[in-house]
C-alpha cells in the first residue's frame, strides 16, 4: 500500500468543486492500485549525492513509473551517453528502490515487486546528430522514446521557438523511419506546429505527446493544436498533460490541468490521455542557485552533472517570478499527485478513464510500439 495522502486546500481551494469524503475514499483507493506512470519524470538528487528525499516523495504520490529526460536542448552525442553511465550506476546504487526498465512487462513487474521503473528518454533528437544509425544505438542503451526537436532547431526539424515554423525535414524522416523500425518512441513535444504536424503524419508507429497541453485552452507555441491531438489519436498515440504552461494566471491549479485532460478527451477520445509532471530533474537548490544572466536567459541546474541550461522563454506559463517554473497548486510536488486522481473524480470521469490518464494508456502504447 502506497503512503498517499490527499493534499487538503488551503486558504484558496485547487479543486474545480468541494468534494465529499466518499469522492475521496474513492479517489484513494483508484490512485492506489492503479498503475502511475508520469511520462516526462523526475528524480533530483540531493545536496548528499543521495535520492532518499526523491523515492520518498514518487512512494508518497504514488508513482510506480517515471521518464527521466536524459537529454534536451544541452546534450551532443557523447554527452547523452555521460548521461546514460551516470543514470545507469545511480539505478544500481539503489536497486532495492529503483530499477531501469525497457518494456511495459518489466513496468508491470516492477510495480509487482515494489520498485519504482524509470525509463530512459531524450527531449531531443539532437544526440542522434545526423546519423540514423545512432537511434539504434541508443535504442540498444535503453532510450525507448525521443523528441524530435526541442524548441529550437535541429536536424530533424524545427522547435516550437522557431518563427519561421518550418515542418520536418529529410533528416527527421530518416530518423523516424529508424524509430519506427527499432522500436523507439516518437515524442512530439517542444516541436514547432508544422514539424509536431507533418512528423505526426510522416510515423508509421503511433506517435505521442510525453508532456503538452492543448492549444485551444491555452494558445500558445508551447501547446498542441487540435488537428495534431486528432492525428496522433487516429495512429494509435496518446498526449499527456502537465502542470505548466496553463495560462498567465498567478495562480494555476490542478483544476487548470485538468481542463486540458478534459479537452484531450474530447478531441482525441479517453483512451489517448495521459499525464506528465515535467518537474526539474536538478538537485533541489535548483531554484536557490537560478538566475537569468544579462542575455536574459535563465541558468539553473539542469541534472546531477555540472550541465548548466540555458533558457530564453517569452511565453506565457513560465518565468513571471521564482520559482521559475510556476507549477500547478495542488500537483506542484509528487506528494500532492493523488490531488489528480480527486479532482478526475470531481470532474466525473470513470474509474477506468481515470486509471487509464494515470498510467494505463501509456502502459498500452509501450507495449504496441515498444514491446
Amino acid at each position: 500500500m502506497s503512503d498517499l495522502r490527499i493534499k487538503e486546500p488551503s486558504l484558496r481551494s485547487f479543486l474545480s468543486r468541494s468534494v465529499t469524503t466518499e469522492e475521496k475514499n474513492r479517489a484513494r483507493r483508484l490512485h492506489d492500485r492503479s498503475i502511475v506512470i508520469d511520462t516526462c519524470g523526475a528524480l533530483p538528487m540531493g545536496r548528499n549525492g543521495r535520492f532518499e528525499d526523491s523515492i520518498h516523495s514518487l512512494r508518497a504520490g504514488g508513482v510506480n513509473c517515471i521518464g527521466m529526460t536524459l537529454s534536451a536542448e544541452e546534450h551532443d552525442t557523447k554527452s547523452a551517453m555521460d548521461q546514460i553511465k551516470f543514470w545507469n550506476k545511480a539505478i544500481l546504487d539503489n536497486s532495492t528502490e529503483l530499477v531501469n526498465v525497457r518494456s511495459a512487462d518489466e513496468i508491470r513487474q516492477a510495480h509487482s515487486d515494489g520498485r519504482i521503473a524509470i525509463y530512459y528518454m531524450f527531449q531531443n533528437g539532437k544526440p542522434f546528430a545526423d546519423d540514423p544509425g545512432n537511434v539504434e544505438l541508443f535504442r540498444d542503451m535503453g532510450v525507448i522514446s525521443s523528441a524530435v526537436t526541442y524548441n529550437h532547431r535541429n536536424f530533424l526539424g524545427d522547435g516550437c521557438m522557431e518563427p519561421e515554423n518550418s515542418g520536418i525535414s529529410m533528416t527527421g524522416k530518416a530518423m523516424i523511419r529508424e524509430m519506427n523500425r527499432v522500436g523507439m518512441l516518437v515524442d512530439l513535444s517542444h516541436a514547432g506546429k508544422r514539424t509536431q504536424y507533418t512528423a505526426a503524419e510522416y510515423s508509421v508507429s503511433p506517435p505521442y505527446f510525453s508532456h503538452n497541453n492543448c492549444y485551444s485552452v491555452i494558445p500558445n507555441r508551447r501547446n498542441a493544436e487540435d488537428e495534431t491531438m486528432r492525428i496522433v489519436a487516429e495512429k494509435g498515440g496518446n498526449m499527456n498533460a502537465m502542470p505548466l504552461e496553463l495560462g498567465e494566471t498567478d495562480h494555476p491549479t490542478v483544476a487548470d490541468m485538468v481542463d486540458h485532460v478534459m479537452h484531450m478527451i474530447e478531441i482525441m477520445g479517453p483512451e489517448h490521455v495521459g499525464f506528465a509532471m515535467d518537474y526539474p530533474k536538478g538537485r533541489s537548490s535548483v531554484y536557490e542557485t537560478a538566475f537569468i544572466d544579462d542575455d536574459g536567459f535563465l541558468n539553473i541546474q539542469y541534472d546531477g552533472t555540472l550541465h548548466v541550461k540555458h533558457l530564453d522563454w517569452s511565453g506565457g506559463g513560465v518565468l513571471r517570478r521564482p520559482p521559475w517554473y510556476l507549477y500547478a497548486e495542488g500537483v506542484d510536488t509528487y506528494i500532492g499527485l493523488p490531488n489528480l486522481t480527486l479532482e478526475m473524480v470531481a470532474r466525473g470521469l470513470d474509474d477506468t478513464v481515470i486509471s487509464g490518464v494515470l498510467g494505463g494508456n501509456f502502459l498500452s502504447l509501450l507495449e504496441r510500439v515498444v514491446g
